[in-house]
């Protein structure tokens, strides 16, 4: 780890942002309609909000009970979105950001037995997509919905295992879905597909990529040199596809014990991947370039000190910050050029972080919530309150100063505006 240096002024510097194709849709570009926020990189533009909590946390604007599962909080105007589990149904909700309020409830048959394995709960993990009036969702299971947004009436579905020959995932599915190019794009897996676009009216198969294998990380859209990438996470490799027919355009491994990848990758400008598992694993920068079509990979750097799983990171500027190591975590600042570890912070266990208005937020598994400064030289801790419970395993969902926190058994709305 590199010796810490003194820096008085605390980065407030924008993620160098990938060029995402994403909807031209009815959202405001403060909501967080999908998996990750706006651009999918766990970071939003705010203003005017707190430099420091009291001492028992952000003001509370309502809280009520939820049932078990991991799905993130989706917000367009003054609705929220999330799934649950009701016994042997999946259940997606829509609610009111002002009180909590349910507005409709979906629910559907979704029964879970062997082989999967239920050490972690039945889910759901994914979180909805909200465009153009409609909820696009995906459970544990792998049954696929499209619903009203404004009404909860179902518009299409499918079962991606049953009408495509999808992969049954030990752990239970866990990609949220993705736009792109008009399309909402799958991952499906198992022996006839890998990833598929459906069109999002009629939920029609637009086009069915050729198989590969997938694993519980989302996909994402980056574009290497004018070329736009889909990439995604199977269970051995990290791999760039086209993202009008999933076609595969290069691979690069990244293994682990398990074979269970559930990291996003992130993407800067510097055009360098970061690739992270878990365990025996590691991260690793792949800078890649492409011409006439070819994509080159070349690996910058490995540091197999730096393993991150299940949870999301941050990039900001030219340094990642996330929690990383097994079965103690620290968070941590990695600098994207070389992979050396600029400093660890002890205290929060596999924290789920945000960016916004120059600083970040998190919750990490036992339920701390904390609001920090970072800097490639220093973290500054502002604010720490106990407010959920273990297990917390759900990034918070941040839109018009309002945070939104859910553990295994509750869902509740903060204020982290300014008072005054």
């Amino acid at each position: 780890m590199r010796q810490q240096i003194t820096l008085i002024n605390y980065l407030s510097i924008p993620l160098c942002a990938a060029l995402f194709a994403v909807a031209t849709t009815a959202a405001r570009a403060a909501d967080w309609y999908q998996w990750g926020g706006p651009n999918r990189d766990f970071q939003v533009q705010a203003s005017g909000l707190a430099d420091k909590w009291p001492e028992n946390g952000p003001p509370k604007v309502w809280s009520r009970p939820l049932a078990g599962g991991y799905s993130g909080v989706a917000v367009v105007g003054d609705t929220l979105y999330t799934m649950t589990r009701e016994g042997e149904k999946d259940v997606v909700l829509a609610l009111g950001t002002k009180d909590g309020k349910t507005k409709w409830k979906y629910k559907y048959d979704a029964p879970v037995g062997e082989p999967y394995n239920l050490e972690f709960g039945k889910g759901p993990h994914a979180t909805p997509l909200v465009l153009d009036g409609r909820v696009y969702t995906i459970g544990f299971t792998t049954k696929m919905h499209c619903l009203d947004a404004a009404t909860g009436k179902m518009i299409w579905s499918h079962d991606l295992i049953k009408d495509f020959g999808g992969k049954q995932q030990q752990f239970g599915y866990a990609a949220s879905p993705l736009f792109y190019d008009g399309k909402i794009l799958m991952l499906v897996g198992g022996d006839k597909h890998g990833v598929m676009a459906f069109d999002p009216k009629t939920g029609a198969t637009a086009w069915a990529g050729p198989p590969l294998d997938i694993s519980y990380a989302s996909p994402k859209i980056i574009n290497v040199d004018g070329q736009d990438q889909l990439i995604v996470m199977s269970s051995t490799e990290v791999m760039g596809l086209n993202p009008k027919n999933g076609e595969k355009l290069w691979a690069n491994p990244c293994q682990n014990r398990y074979k269970n990848n559930a990291t996003d990758p992130i993407w800067g400008s510097d055009n360098l991947l970061w690739v992270s598992t878990q365990l025996d694993g590691g991260t690793r920068a792949l800078r890649l370039k492409q011409k006439d079509g070819k994509t080159t990979v070349e690996q910058a750097w490995f540091n197999d000190k730096v393993k991150v799983f299940h949870w999301n990171a941050l990039r900001i500027g030219n340094h990642v910050y996330a929690s990383i190591g097994g079965q103690t975590t620290r968070f941590a600042a990695i600098d994207m050029k070389d992979g050396e570890i600029e400093w660890r912070e002890g205290g929060f266990h596999k924290a789920l972080p945000i960016y916004a208005d120059g600083k970040v937020i998190m919750v990490d598994e036992e339920g701390q919530l904390a609001l920090a400064k970072v800097s490639p030289s220093e973290f500054k801790l502002l604010s720490k309150v106990q407010l959920t419970e273990k297990v917390s395993w759900t990034a918070p969902t941040l839109v018009d100063g309002v945070l939104y926190l859910r553990d295994q058994n509750q869902l509740m709305a903060l204020n982290v505006k300014k008072s005054g």
